[in-house]
């Protein structure tokens, strides 16, 4: 039976537009949150939070093991650079608690606790939860549960190599959170709480904890680039009573902050802005911005040269109309070339059905716009260069000859991104 949020979406893919040189791209069923370098693969969370995954071939698909049957829900899921391998917050293989899991192709999902470290636990029907994943996918991080340790932290940062070889990050005296790590591991950021349990942005360098910044209102570092050497997250501004999306560039064994600041028309208490991906030297930065706490959210695009700019008035310069019944909430995920973008939308009818999208450079070899490759690609190329029509010329030397032919197919030969 379909739902009415699910015939709405019907109309959405049928509203989707192309402008001339980026495409918008509906995605239903998934809150994305994490793509490979390339953007061929999304992964992310469905309506229940469970972890699913989208490529071109598949679309979104159910990854299974997901946490929804226990009523808990925890951590992000994250996918490797080459998208082979993804980390996710799981139920463990016997049913009964969530964990950190990492999927493979040939294996699907294979816990990382139990064992838990000495002084783990079970809290919440949870051993622990993942949010992150280093690019080359030997390294979950993110918390673990200790039962009985309130008073030096109930949860603690964790990273694991393994099953059963989930190691304690630490934290200052009280709990810690790891959200995400570096290509190889070495480098992780996330949060550590203060003596009064204010959250504080921090990255732990081989496992070396240190405070980024010293803040006031509760603060998280939430990205690190490949090498480990730009951190993104945000920081608290007291005059304002916001929280500001910031860098922090590494400089000899210190690092400098870079505010970015938040979007025109956010305001205290409770607006926000935080940085969710960038590209590896830290020239595009995207992320989510909160004006105020009864407004939605939406997501920004950052670069040195336009500053912090809205993911909507983006797409409307680029011709693009985000169909009215979906309100975009955040921008997750950059290609490392900064040309794919991804990020979270919902249905305008409930404010919950999970409507991903993806922003990608224009498709010649699409001829036909409906983000598929096949014989009516080819076939709507062969009527409008017979009939002469403009989008034939591919070349665009105001001529219709072999030349056109050649670039359309080389184009449909390569793909689209």
């Amino acid at each position: 039976m379909k739902s009415a949020s699910s015939v709405a979406l019907l109309s959405i893919l049928a509203a989707i537009s192309n402008a001339q040189d980026i495409r918008f791209e509906i995605l239903p069923g998934i809150y994305p949150l994490d793509m490979s370098t390339d953007g061929s693969v999304i992964v992310g969370n469905d309506v229940r939070f469970d972890p699913v995954r989208w490529t071109r071939g598949t679309g979104v698909e159910s990854l299974g093991r997901g946490t929804s049957v226990l009523g808990v829900g925890a951590g992000t899921p994250d996918v490797s650079d080459d998208g082979s391998k993804i980390s996710a917050t799981i139920i463990t293989a016997d049913g009964t608690l969530a964990t950190q899991g990492l999927w493979t192709e040939e294996a699907g999902w294979v816990d990382l606790m139990p064992p838990t470290p000495a002084d783990g636990g079970v809290i919440d029907l949870a051993l622990g939860s993942a949010w992150g994943l280093s690019g080359d996918g030997s390294s979950v991080v993110g918390l673990y549960w200790r039962p009985g340790n309130f008073d030096t932290g109930g949860a603690h940062a964790s990273i694991a190599s393994a099953p059963g070889a989930v190691m304690d990050l630490g934290s200052s005296g009280g709990n810690s959170r790891a959200n995400h790590v570096n290509y190889d591991g070495t480098v992780v950021v996330g949060w550590d709480e203060r003596f009064d349990g204010v959250w504080q942005p921090t990255v732990w360098e081989n496992g070396v904890l240190t405070r980024l910044s010293a803040q006031e209102g509760f603060t998280t570092a939430d990205y690190v680039n490949p090498d480990g050497t730009i951190i993104g997250g945000n920081t608290y501004r007291p005059i304002f009573d916001y929280v500001q999306a910031t860098l922090w560039h590494k400089n000899g064994n210190s690092w400098d902050e870079q505010i970015l600041g938040v979007l025109p028309g956010t305001v205290g208490p409770r607006g926000l802005a935080t940085v969710r991906s960038m590209t590896p030297d830290g020239s595009k930065v995207v992320g989510f911005n909160v004006f105020n706490p009864t407004s939605p959210a939406t997501g920004f695009i950052w670069t040195a040269e336009d500053g912090m700019i809205d993911v909507k008035d983006f797409l409307d310069d680029q011709g693009i109309d985000v169909p009215s019944d979906m309100i975009i909430l955040d921008l997750t995920a950059i290609s490392d070339d900064g040309t794919i973008m991804a990020g979270i939308a919902v249905s305008a009818l409930d404010g919950i059905s999970p409507i991903g999208f993806r922003i990608s450079p224009a498709c010649i070899a699409d001829f036909n716009n409906d983000f598929e490759l096949d014989f009516f690609d080819i076939s709507e190329f062969i009527g409008a260069y017979g009939d002469s029509i403009p989008e034939a010329d591919i070349n665009d030397d105001g001529q219709f000859d072999f030349f056109d032919i050649s670039a359309y197919l080389t184009a449909y030969a390569n793909g689209c991104p």
